[in-house]
């Protein structure tokens, strides 16, 4: 037997109210984007990579002049 058919037996022999706290988990499972690795890795090299006494205005006026 595999696990999704075990799982699926189990939770046919829950009551109702726990079958719906695992629709709750699942939903809120589902709405999470998983962060791809490229992304995770780009953050870990962000992390403190501001100048310090750079603003915020600082940086956006840097990002917007043309």
């Amino acid at each position: 037997m595999n696990t999704i058919a075990e799982i699926e037996s189990a939770i046919e022999k829950l009551p109702l109210s726990q079958v719906e706290e695992i629709v709750i988990w699942l939903d809120a499972r589902l709405a999470k984007p998983p962060i791809d690795s490229a992304a995770e890795e780009w953050l870990r090299r962000a992390r403190g990579a501001a100048l310090p006494g750079a603003t915020t205005a600082s940086v956006l006026v840097l990002s917007r002049s043309y």
